[in-house]
């Protein structure tokens, strides 16, 4: 057998997810490290853990995995569309944010279209794209490595279908202004779609940030992308939705495969969306984590991004790698930024107040020796 004579074409551009170790179970992480105590905090994800009320009801699902679950998820579909204003067409369901990026590039890439990604920003836009056997522009960054708008206008081409956004960005936590974006969108030909990934939306305050939910009401080429698994604390259940005019859902609608989201996950966000009180507690503790990480990188003299979600990207001054192994030995993991050309940063996600505490005490031995 001769695989390269059986794979598409797009093959090659392909890589299966590998996990090092800033992307192991903290079971694993303890293995590989040989520790009791380790600290993850390399993927985002809510210290604090599901709401309660998304817990229980997702244990009375349980009762039911005998049946199917509903195809569309009509009940969270109407929930989400009450809460942000819009009709339950406008609202499709997946199987987290990452397979809402596949399902928008099967919708709208072919071979010969070019999808615009800034250069620092989430690499499963770039893997989408290549997956479609399309073409990945990559548009520059400001000086302070927020997305350039302009630079991002300059790339667009007559082969450009879709261009990725992130905001806040992952992995430098810095956001578009609202006004800013509307004023790039109204320059934005109507041929191409502008895909909005917000995943860290509740997170973000300041700086001009608003969700760009109310640009889909007034421009038919805005997709915005949300997950549960940031702070509603689901990402192992795998659930994230999509907000678009009408036309722009149906048509990611044919391309969804059917029952995509587990009747277990439907039934978590669904009780997620009614725990505001869970919500506020997540945001709190980010605040707090926030706040002391760029507290102690200023005391330390190190520069770092201001950052709208639930991690902040500093800059150590030195090879990142031996700052990331230095923290291993010592039980942290965080994530290194080399990927980007960001060789002396990492990204540390925000814990809880004792994790980051001790992270912070970890973090000043390694660099003050």
């Amino acid at each position: 057998m001769k695989l390269t004579q059986m794979v598409r074409h797009v093959y090659p551009n392909l890589m299966p997810y590998t996990c090092s170790l800033a992307d192991l179970p903290v079971e694993e992480m303890k293995q590989v490290l040989g520790k009791e105590q380790v600290y993850k905090l390399s993927f985002n994800e809510n210290p604090l853990g599901p709401s309660p009320k998304a817990i229980e009801a997702m244990q009375q699902s349980l009762l039911q995995l005998n049946l199917y679950p509903s195809s569309n998820g009509e009940a969270v579909l109407n929930k989400i569309a009450e809460k942000e204003g819009v009709q339950p067409h406008n609202v499709i369901l997946s199987n987290g944010a990452d397979e809402m990026i596949i399902l928008v590039a099967q919708t709208f890439l072919e071979p010969e279209d070019e999808a615009i990604i800034p250069e620092i920003c989430f690499v499963q836009y770039l893997a989408s794209t290549h997956l479609m056997g399309a073409k990945p522009v990559f548009s520059p960054m400001k000086e302070d490595l927020g997305i350039d708008l302009e630079g991002v206008l300059q790339k667009i081409s007559e082969k450009t279908k879709v261009i990725f956004l992130c905001n806040p960005n992952n992995p430098t936590g810095t956001v578009i202004p609202s006004d800013e974006l509307k004023a790039f969108i109204e320059r934005v030909p109507e041929n191409v779609l502008v895909v909005i990934d917000e995943a860290y939306h509740e997170f973000a305050e300041g700086d001009g940030y608003a969700s760009s939910v109310e640009f889909v009401k007034d421009f038919a080429n805005v997709f915005v992308i949300r997950t549960f698994s940031k702070i509603y604390s689901m990402a192992a259940a795998r659930i994230g939705y999509g907000i678009g005019q009408a036309e722009l859902v149906d048509a990611v609608n044919h391309v969804r495969p059917p029952f995509n989201v587990n009747s277990i996950a439907q039934a978590g966000a669904l009780a997620s969306l009614d725990d505001s009180e869970h919500v506020a507690e997540s945001r709190r503790n980010n605040q707090i984590g926030k706040q002391l990480l760029c507290k102690t990188f200023e005391e330390l003299g190190l520069s770092y991004l201001k950052s709208q979600a639930n991690f902040v990207c500093v800059d150590t001054g030195r090879d990142g790698k031996e700052v990331f192994d230095r923290l291993a030995e010592r039980g942290f993991i965080v994530r290194t930024l080399a990927g980007y050309g960001l060789t002396s940063s990492l990204r540390v996600s925000i814990g809880r107040q004792e994790e980051m505490e001790a992270f912070v005490a970890a973090f000043k031995e390694v660099i003050q020796n």
